[in-house]
């Protein structure tokens, strides 16, 4: 063929029909290869081209045959090699495509890291014996060098943010047999352990150990030592516009360090699964795919789809007709409630408090329920009512619940009913600035402890019994 296109009209047909690189790079990372086959690419372009009109058809095996491509400058190379000939593209093209698909994005590895590093060191080596004069043309290289280095890390590493951010799609693919096939559901739970394991130590690891400012290295300076001895040596020399650059740009990678450890503790916590869970798992992944296509449809540049065509989609799933029509669950609005906030730290400083004073509490002293006498009943009381004297006390509608909260595992000794004969004294003399009002107008109180629970009524006073206070109070 004498006719081709030009490299811009090649580029643009590729980008129109990106489906064929995309399934030549996925060809191409499945076989750990630099390049593409020519009998893979020319079966690949006849297959997808028998859909098309033959205009179109034409036009897209013209474009995409290996004379055009090499003649555009797409492709590099053409190795011969075992019988066949292999197309080398152009690294700035497949990058380009890989940027357009989230799936095509290269998980990181430990060696892929440490050349970087090690670019970066260098770097910083070249920089102490530099002139840091913009007459240099060696600086200003260097600077350029600098700049183009440090940006290609942080793209390659937001690039692997959000390849791992898809890891739950890839989870429930690889998961998906096994949930469906009980019997197999060991001998899969093995090889899928296999593979997740050889994704966190060969790409998840390595990366959270890169962007961690406190790993130490037996080599040398780890990521963020390295750029922050350069921007050191760019603000002592003067050049405080890159220093600044250079420092912005530690802080942008040092933002990637959650999102990367977050997705470990997700695969962590994939392995931990049952069988069920993986079921649910999976359901909840697919039909989350299913909206999100539906969403993907709304986005375009028509502003006639503004609402998501889900009717078939409820219809299909089955649990979604009729749902509007359930009550709804009831949640706890704490998170926009300011008095629950201060409530739970007035709580927790209450308790502080009484931890910090453990060398005061009192040893109630220990009494057999058969043999207990008037006079030790009254230390015992008496003895608890000098601490509820001391304690610090919140506005409470409960204190009963509170002080034995307080109390309860705290005190040696204590048992409920000592509460209940203390909170006589209570009532009569209660604390400064607070008010005991007793609510319960039955005088029942009911406390559950140990899975067991207790009702206390008020009884006739006995000879040799204390009067028991069973109400419930507010201070």
């Amino acid at each position: 063929m004498s006719k081709r296109f030009s490299t811009l009209d090649t580029t643009r047909l590729l980008f129109e029909h990106p489906k064929i690189l995309f399934r030549m790079i996925e060809r191409m990372d499945r076989n750990e290869a630099r390049y593409i086959r020519e009998s893979d690419l020319v079966a690949e372009v006849m297959d997808y081209t028998r859909t098309l009109g033959n205009a179109d058809r034409d036009r897209v095996r013209l474009a995409l045959n290996t004379d055009n491509l090499f003649r555009s400058g797409l492709v590099i190379d053409i190795i011969k090699a075992e019988g066949e000939r292999r197309l080398v593209f152009q690294d700035a093209l497949i990058n380009l495509m890989r940027a357009c698909n989230a799936s095509l994005y290269q998980e990181l590895t430990d060696a892929r890291l440490r050349g970087h590093l090690v670019t970066l060191r260098d770097v910083r080596n070249r920089l102490e014996t530099s002139s840091f004069s913009d007459a240099d043309p060696d600086y200003t290289e260097l600077r350029d060098d600098l700049n183009e280095r440090v940006s290609q890390l942080i793209g390659l590493l937001r690039q692997n943010v959000l390849r791992m951010q898809t890891i739950s799609a890839q989870l429930a693919d690889l998961s998906g047999d096994a949930s469906r096939v009980p019997e197999k559901f060991l001998e899969f739970r093995q090889n899928l352990f296999e593979q997740i394991v050889t994704l966190y130590e060969r790409h998840i690891k390595p990366t959270l150990v890169f962007l961690n400012p406190d790993t130490r290295l037996p080599d040398g300076s780890n990521l963020f030592e390295t750029l922050e001895a350069m921007v050191r040596l760019l603000e002592s020399h003067g050049d405080h516009h890159l220093a600044d650059q250079l420092f912005r740009s530690s802080i942008s990678l040092n933002a990637l360090y959650k999102p990367i450890q977050a997705v470990a503790q997700e695969v962590e916590h994939f392995l931990r699964k049952t069988r069920q869970g993986m079921i649910q798992y999976n359901a909840m992944e697919h039909f989350y795919g299913k909206l999100q296509e539906l969403k993907g449809e709304t986005e375009t540049l028509s502003l006639k789809r503004k609402w998501l065509e889900g009717g078939d989609f409820a219809r299909g799933t089955g649990f979604l007709v009729g749902l509007r029509a359930q009550q709804r669950p009831k949640h706890y609005a704490f998170g926009n409630s300011s008095s629950y906030y201060q409530l739970l730290f007035s709580e927790l400083e209450l308790r502080l408090n009484d931890l910090r004073r453990k060398a005061e509490v009192p040893v109630l002293q220990e009494v057999d329920v058969r043999g207990r006498g008037t006079r030790i009943d009254v230390q015992r009381i008496n003895q608890l009512y000098q601490w509820l004297e001391s304690l610090e006390l919140r506005p409470t509608t409960d204190l009963v619940r509170e002080l034995h909260g307080r109390l309860d595992g705290f005190i040696p000794g204590y048992r409920f009913p000592d509460l209940l004969a203390a909170l006589n004294r209570l009532v009569n003399s209660p604390p400064e600035g607070m008010q005991v009002v007793t609510t319960n107008r039955f005088r029942i109180l009911e406390q559950s402890p140990a899975n067991e629970q207790f009702v206390y009524r008020k009884r006739r006073l006995e000879t040799d019994e204390p009067v028991h206070q069973e109400e419930h109070h507010h201070a």
